[in-house]
């Protein structure tokens, strides 16, 4: 049975992250605790956007950082997480970055490395990390359609696109698997 709750602990992770990445979320007014730019991981906080967006600069390239949409999709949860959204000039393709700080028991972890849409890194095979994308075909055409995951023990990175026009491999030409893994890693890298 603690197989099946971890399954579904991965199953609600993946909606929370996807929720957070694709939701249109209102114009809220920014708060201090939420649109933070300060110094990454010290004592348990998260890197900054600004941060973020320079580890994700080649996917990012051609869209700007949204502070407005980035606090609006930075849900108030139990754990820290900070949502960094990067969208077009018009506002109709985002790139959206989740980091949360959400402890996982590496029994966890092991169960997560058996499921499907498993990418094979050399730097998640010592069994300190696990990458994964939401839909495992993104792996057989090389751009990412869904969401990209890293966990670890500790924290859980999303790298996910979003267009209105529905065209996102036209929208993102860039959003490939093996770029969406360097940009998770590269955010693993500020923690």
């Amino acid at each position: 049975m603690p197989r099946a709750l971890s399954a579904a602990s991965v199953g609600l992770l993946a909606a929370l992250a996807l929720a957070a990445c694709t939701s249109p979320a209102p114009e809220p007014t920014p708060t201090s605790s939420s649109t933070s730019t300060s110094a990454p991981a010290a004592g348990g906080r998260l890197p900054s956007c600004d941060d973020v967006g320079l580890a994700v600069a080649d996917l990012a390239a051609g869209l700007s950082y949204d502070e407005a949409r980035s606090a609006g999709q930075t849900a108030q949860e139990a754990y820290d997480q900070r949502v960094c959204v990067f969208v077009s000039p018009d506002g109709g393709t985002q790139l959206g970055v989740t980091i949360a700080a959400i402890p996982i028991l590496q029994e966890e972890l092991d169960l997560y490395g058996t499921l499907p849409g498993v990418i094979a890194d050399e730097r998640t095979s010592d069994g300190s990390a696990v990458l994964q994308a939401l839909d495992a075909d993104d792996s057989a055409d090389g751009h990412l359609d869904s969401a990209l995951y890293l966990f670890d023990t500790v924290h859980s990175i999303t790298i996910q696109g979003h267009s209105d026009a529905g065209a996102l491999a036209t929208e993102l030409p860039g959003l490939t698997v093996p770029a969406a893994t360097e940009a998770a890693f590269a955010v693993r890298g500020l923690l």
